[in-house]
């Protein structure tokens, strides 16, 4: 994300046909490689479109737990929502909401330099709701028996696929969900620094039907260890579960289960306790983290600015909760994180470089282990009560129950594994076929003698270079550009990927 990091081109690279061959992982066990802690292998799990007060905004005491003893005396994360003047409560028998509006720019007018006073202008009333242990009751007890992170923010300001592509490369070459180009080389992901270093991956989606999203978005990989969500509990059966997993309610041909609104909070809850209940219930909980996480606030309000990182605006706060067998009962973490902290901790646990400068500028989340001791499995079966009885009486805890940490990769002075990461284009031909590429090149002489016309009759014409419409120069477009177009090489590249992204000049969401 730093100067001269991210570098974005004009010019196409003549490549191979892209090919993505997609095969069931884990048909044989694996080698246990090095780990620099006692996990052996992580589940990553990544939720859909909540902020974090959106979730655990009046987190543990809200109107049916003001007055139990239990809930008074866990620990509350920093910075809550509280029962604030101006927000609605979602009505206890609701377990849904209209989606709000989603995007970059609409992020960026919630955002409103810090003041984070746009959402309900931008969404109405929907955007300042906010659950309660009536609905999310499961993931409320995750909290309470495990870790929470409180300064956990999205890696980019932007909607979903920007930041899925930055969970899996550290970068992205896109602001908005829609769809490639351009792509994400595959030696530019966490995934092929895995390859190269010895260390087995899966990544499992549900309804799994063939090329998952956001894997859509990588070039040149001849093959990725891609399933479903039943080839990764078969795997957790039998004994041949890849070191690192990533098992996600999106990306196939079923996403009622991953939480993004008008969808069922408490379906996309019990979906995501059946694959903790799984790795609880499993051979693998004593060497087994699971991560769980959501992609981006969705537009929902949340009371906490995003800082930077290397100059660059992260996204929205979102949930973030630590399961394992070493994680601290009841612990808060007040460690500043974003997605690519996940890649850090990859890359830290297994003894690789850093994938590239931002994850090596990310967090680790360390300070939620204690690593003394391990903890039996806490199965809850689908409980709908909150909250339950701690495992370790509170007061019993060998350690502080919150607490922080800025141990990262890059303060070890660990050269990153990429030095340059950057999008491809893959020549129109590749894309489109033969008869769909001459149409295009038929299109473009058409529009190119069109904008000649345009400039005699005094006229812009957007794909001008010498008039091109400029985004303006406020602080938060400065960032943008400093993320995806100041690095373009030159005035007239940084142009040419403006028209790409947004023909009127202002780069989309």
């Amino acid at each position: 994300m730093g100067e001269g990091y991210h570098t974005w081109v004009k010019n196409r690279p003549t490549l191979g046909i892209l090919l993505l061959i997609f095969i069931a992982t884990g048909s044989t066990p694996q080698t246990t490689p090095y780990t620099r802690t006692p996990f052996k292998h992580a589940v990553i799990i990544m939720m859909e479109n909540h902020s974090f007060d959106n979730i655990f905004g009046v987190y543990p005491l809200d109107n049916n737990t003001v007055n139990n003893p239990i809930a008074r005396a866990i620990e509350k994360p920093s910075n809550l929502l509280g029962l604030t003047v101006g927000l609605n409560l979602t009505p206890v028998q609701g377990y849904s909401t209209p989606d709000p509006v989603e995007g970059r720019q609409t992020y960026l007018r919630d955002w409103d330099q810090g003041k984070m006073d746009g959402f309900r202008a931008n969404s109405g009333v929907q955007a300042m709701t906010y659950y309660t242990s009536k609905q999310l009751a499961l993931e409320w007890d995750l909290a309470e028996l495990f870790a929470i992170g409180d300064e956990y923010f999205s890696a980019y300001m932007g909607p979903t696929t920007p930041n899925r592509l930055m969970s899996l490369a550290g970068y992205t070459p896109v602001s908005g969900d829609y769809g490639p180009p351009p792509y994400i080389p595959f030696n530019q992901t966490i995934f092929a620094e895995l390859d190269n270093y010895g260390v087995s991956w899966g990544y499992y989606v549900q309804g799994y039907d063939g090329t998952p999203y956001p894997l859509n978005y990588l070039y040149g990989a001849k093959s990725l260890n891609v399933g479903g969500v039943a080839d990764f509990e078969r795997e957790l059966s039998n004994g041949t579960l890849p070191p690192v997993s990533w098992v996600m309610p999106v990306g196939g041909g079923e996403s009622e289960f991953d939480q993004h609104p008008p969808y069922n909070v408490t379906a996309g809850e019990l979906w995501l306790m059946g694959v903790v209940d799984h790795v609880m219930e499993s051979r693998y909980w004593s060497n087994t983290v699971v991560f769980i996480t959501y992609d981006e606030g969705g537009g929902y309000y949340d009371s906490i600015p995003p800082t930077t990182l290397d100059g660059s605006l992260l996204g929205f706060r979102v949930p973030f909760i630590v399961v394992s067998a070493y994680t601290k009962e009841g612990y808060v973490s007040h460690t500043l994180l974003n997605h690519c902290s996940l890649l850090a901790f990859i890359d830290y646990n297994w003894g690789l470089p850093p994938l590239n400068r931002c994850v090596g500028e990310s967090n680790i989340p360390l300070d939620v282990f204690y690593f003394q001791q391990s903890r039996p499995p806490i199965v809850l079966n689908n409980s709908s009560v909150f909250p339950v009885p701690p495992q370790i009486p509170f007061d019993a805890l060998p350690y502080s129950r919150s607490g922080s940490t800025s141990t990262n990769l890059g303060s070890m002075g660990v050269t990153p594994w990429v030095g340059r990461d950057k999008p491809v284009y893959p020549i129109a031909g590749e894309v489109l076929g033969l008869g769909a590429f001459l149409t295009l090149i038929s299109t473009l002489i058409i529009v190119g003698r069109l904008r000649r016309g345009a400039r005699g009759a005094g006229m812009i014409a957007w794909g001008s270079r010498s008039k091109a419409p400029r985004v303006s120069k406020s602080s938060v477009e400065r960032v943008d550009h400093h993320m995806r177009l100041k690095h373009a090489g030159s005035q007239g590249d940084t142009r040419w990927w403006e028209m790409c992204v947004n023909p009127l000049g202002a780069v989309g969401g």
